[in-house]
This record gives structure tokens, C-alpha cells and sequence, in this order.
């Protein structure tokens, strides 16, 4: 999706699916023609979002002092930041707007870095998470509400730079999918996504294994079993447990080393 401000944005209608304020009219248009024809994406953001914050709790309670953080959108509605204060962290987004937003949100927090980066150009990925972090490869890896928007080619090359990259005891979180997500109700919204040059890719657990080796999967299953959503959510928010995973990896080599 273009980054003009008449055009709209994944980032900022996922910014005003949160309840957000930092998005354009032409992303609000687009987000309620989505809403016409799936009107459970709210849900799917607020799912995301609750996630990346239970991730961040468990990262802070397990120490994690380095933060990569890929297509973070703007960084408002409880980001990793709030979570892991104390971090460095650096987050990534492929929209120029975004990136200067989030600079000036950020700006009293020395410790965090906001770089325009697409995660399909894993060669910049990787150059920018080296300059973050030099020679402290240890880092836990968020990617989460945006592996869905990249394909397979790209989304393996990523993964697989990212592994060469990091160290044994790096660890990585993600959100995707299932493959009964693109059932007759929600194809219009994915019809219009990939109009929007946001064309969305659903993997079962088999798949999505295979694409990020050599990362070892610890855990998938669905974001409602992770987040307890019965009393998270009002019974109208209810969202199915096969509709969307948060998947945990750690580095392959983890266990060669004592952490």
C-alpha cells in the first residue's frame, strides 16, 4: 500500500481498527468498506495487539534486553515499548508516514530506534538490526499481525537471514492465519486487500514450519487459548479458536548453549 496520505495504508487502518487517532480519511474509507464485508477485522487487531503485550510481558519477565520488532505500524495502543521500558528495542516499517510519526511519538525514549524498512528486503533487515545491536545478537523477534502480508518466498528468506543473523537463544513470536480463515465470508476481504496491494496469505502449522526453518516452533495455537478471551472479551467479540495462531520459536541452536 502506497504511503500517500490520499491512498490508504495497512498500518493506519490497523491504527484505526485499535481505536487509534493516527490515520488519514483515506484510511478510515478504506477500513469501513472492510468493516462492510468482514466485520470481525477489529477483532483481529485487538487479538494481535493483546498478544504482542502478553509476548512483551513474558520477554520482560525473562530478561530480553534486545528488541527487533518488524513491521510495527505506529507504535500507540499498548506497544512493546510500554512493556520492556528498559529495552532496546528497534522497530521497523515499510511506510515513510508511519516512520516519521512514530519518531516524533518516540522521541523522549532514547533506547528505541524506528527505521524505514521493508521485511521483504531481509539483506536491510538484517543491516539495520547489526547497527542497532552490534555484536549483541541475542534478540527477541516480533512479528506480529504482518507475517500474513508477505509471501512465501520472501517471508522464508527472511526467516532464514534472521536465524543466520541472531544468536542461540534468540527467540520469536508471530501471528498467522489458519488455513480455514478464507472460508466464503471473509474472501471479499481478502479480494479487497490484495486490490490494495495487501494481498493476505493463510498457512496451517505444517507450512508455516517449513517456511520459517531453521527456527524451531515451540508453540502454536489459537490467540483465544493465549489470551483467554472469555473474559477478556464481550460475548459479541467472541472470535472462533481456529481463526488466528500466535506462534513462539526459539533459535535452533538455542539448546547448545546455557543460557
Amino acid at each position: 500500500m502506497s504511503s500517500d496520505k490520499t491512498k490508504p495504508n495497512i498500518s493506519r487502518i490497523y491504527d484505526y481498527m485499535l481505536g487509534g487517532h493516527n490515520n488519514f480519511e483515506s484510511d478510515r474509507r478504506a477500513a469501513e468498506e472492510v468493516l462492510k464485508v468482514f466485520p470481525a477485522y477489529p477483532r483481529w487487531a485487538k487479538l494481535n495487539r493483546w498478544f504482542l503485550q502478553l509476548i512483551g510481558e513474558q520477554w520482560a519477565a525473562q530478561g530480553q534486553q534486545r528488541i527487533l520488532d518488524l513491521g510495527s505500524g505506529i507504535p500507540t495502543q499498548g506497544h512493546l515499548h510500554t512493556v520492556l521500558p528498559d529495552a532496546k528495542i528497534l522497530y521497523t516499517d515499510n511506510d515513510p508516514i508511519v516512520v516519521a510519526y512514530a519518531r516524533e511519538l518516540l522521541q523522549d525514549t532514547p533506547n528505541v530506534t524506528f527505521e524505514l524498512v521493508d521485511m521483504r528486503d531481509a539483506s536491510t533487515v538484517i543491516t539495520m538490526a547489526g547497527s542497532t545491536f552490534s555484536a549483541e545478537r541475542q534478540v527477541a523477534i516480533g512479528c506480529i499481525g504482518i507475517s500474513y502480508f508477505i509471501d512465501d518466498t520472501n517471508l522464508q528468506r527472511l526467516m532464514q537471514a534472521l536465524h543466520d543473523w541472531a544468536a542461540p537463544g534468540s527467540v520469536m513470536a508471530l501471528t498467522a492465519p489458519c488455513s480455514n480463515i478464507l472460508l466464503d465470508d471473509t474472501r471479499e476481504t481478502v479480494a479487497w486487500f490484495k486490490r490494495n496491494n495487501a494481498e493476505i496469505f493463510s498457512r496451517d502449522e505444517t507450512i508455516l514450519r517449513t517456511l520459517c526453518a531453521p527456527w524451531k516452533m515451540v508453540t502454536f495455537k489459537p490467540l483465544t487459548e493465549w489470551l483467554d478471551v472469555k473474559h477478556l472479551m464481550n460475548d459479541a467479540d467472541y472470535v472462533d479458536n481456529t481463526e488466528f495462531n500466535g506462534v513462539m520459536f526459539e533459535h535452533a541452536d538455542t539448546k547448545a548453549i546455557e543460557l
